[in-house]
């Protein structure tokens, strides 16, 4: 019997039996929607909490140890020399150091270039660290240069952690009523004046004080959340313009060849006598442990639903084989082979949870949609809130569709193994 006759057939034998199949396309509706429905979530919360904790598996943040026994393990303090044994440890592609601005900056006037309704009176202390280059190259924009500009030499470059502009838009704008910035990279080049040496704090300004501009180069998440990051060059000549000695850097990033590298390579800089710091790691590593978690045990649950509905499809298909012996009988009596009769069930039980899984795809999709809404409505407008706490690869779509009609199939192997064992001498006799 050809496929189109086994289809056919097949969809005549659910339009006799409507309300059967309506209830086996009803189960795997059920379990399609609760399987594409908790995964979309667990994925689309997985992405909402790398936005908000951008960790790289490949870098280790390097500190100072709390209490440094360096004299006599080699460690404690960071200068060159602990960069480079730290650069040579295996399994360890880059080391790049980076060292904080001991010379106050500070800005009182807005970017120029920007409306934006600067406070009267407002002065705004701003943190630096210096950073290599090669630490954050990816993330300058095509065009600006990421260098020392030297004494007199122009605007120094700075980078800004994407993150800030997030927490200052929904948090800081509205607390200080100024208004937002623009949007992304669109505030690249932007230049804001400021005052080199000039402390908002009292007895800590410097002896000297002069006007300077910052531009902004570019968006980086290699940059800590509240501070710029401005050349390690420039840092190190403030330093000396203003005697300041380099008391050795404040933290080496290493870059790992492979994150299957990184928890050796952090228990060999603890040998040597440093301190990793796993602030945004740890956070990242526990809410992708938390979430990765829950969303298992509810696709768990949902798998379960799914061989529920296997087991209901296979019970009614039994029921339905059983009502149509004669039947069978006769189709096997005019030609059809047992594998013809086994083939026809399969088809019935493929067509009802195909039905079922698309339906329930469908209103998974449209769930998702209403939770979004709702969320939007509810929640307040914080930081990192993402537009949808949903994810809908076009391959989860083909999983919620595929996933019922294969259990509605296994469902049928026994069913259809009976039909296809029908004697029609005997039963027709």
């Amino acid at each position: 019997m050809s496929a189109r006759g086994v289809l056919w057939i097949a969809r005549a034998n659910l339009r006799a039996d409507r309300r059967g199949a309506l209830l086996n396309a009803t189960a795997a509706c059920v379990g399609a929607a609760a399987l594409v429905f908790i995964l979309a979530l667990g994925m689309g919360v997985s992405q909402a909490a790398r936005r908000m904790f951008p960790a790289d598996a490949r870098l280790v943040e390097v500190i100072p140890a709390g209490v440094a026994l360096g004299g006599v393990l080699g460690g404690g303090r960071l200068d060159d020399a602990a960069v480079a044994r730290l650069g040579r440890l295996p399994g360890v592609e880059q080391a790049w150091p980076r060292l904080s601005l001991r010379v106050p900056v500070a800005a009182s006037r807005a970017p120029t270039g920007l409306d934006y309704n600067w406070p009267p009176g407002m002065t705004l202390q701003i943190p630096v660290v210096g950073v290599a280059p090669g630490l954050v190259q990816g993330d300058v924009r095509a065009g600006r240069a990421f260098a020392d500009p030297g004494p007199g030499g122009g605007p120094i470059p700075v980078l800004l952690s994407r993150r800030l502009l997030e927490v200052y838009d929904k948090t800081i704008a509205p607390a200080w009523n100024v208004r937002r910035l623009p949007p992304g990279l669109s505030i690249v080049g932007l230049q804001l004046p400021v005052r080199v040496g000039f402390s908002i704090v009292p007895q800590k300004t410097e002896d000297r004080v002069y006007e300077a501009r910052l531009e902004l180069a570019g968006l980086s998440d290699r940059v800590p959340l509240y501070m710029l990051a401005m050349p390690l060059d420039t840092v190190r000549r403030l330093h000396r313009e203003y005697g300041k000695p380099d008391a050795g850097y404040t933290q080496v990033t290493l870059l790992a060849r492979r994150p299957d590298d990184v928890p050796s390579i952090m228990a060999a800089v603890r040998r040597m006598g440093f301190s990793v710091d796993e602030g945004e790691r740890s956070a990242a590593e526990r809410v992708g442990t938390v979430v990765a978690v829950t969303t298992g045990a509810l696709a768990l649950l949902a798998g379960v639903m799914c061989a529920l509905a296997a087991l209901a499809i296979a019970q009614s298909l039994s029921a339905s084989v059983r009502g149509r012996t004669r039947e069978i009988a006769v189709l096997e009596a005019v030609g059809a082979a047992p594998a013809d009769v086994r083939a026809v069930v399969l088809a019935e039980a493929a067509l009802v949870g195909l039905v079922g899984g698309a339906v329930g795809t469908a209103l998974a999709v449209v769930a998702a949609r209403i939770a979004d809404a709702a969320a939007a409505r509810a929640l307040p407008d914080f930081p990192f809130r993402p537009d949808t706490f949903f994810a809908l690869p076009p391959w989860l779509v083909v999983l919620g569709v595929a996933v019922p009609a294969a259990a509605a199939v296994v469902g049928a192997l026994a069913p259809a193994a009976f039909a296809a064992r029908i004697d029609p001498a005997r039963t027709l006799s």
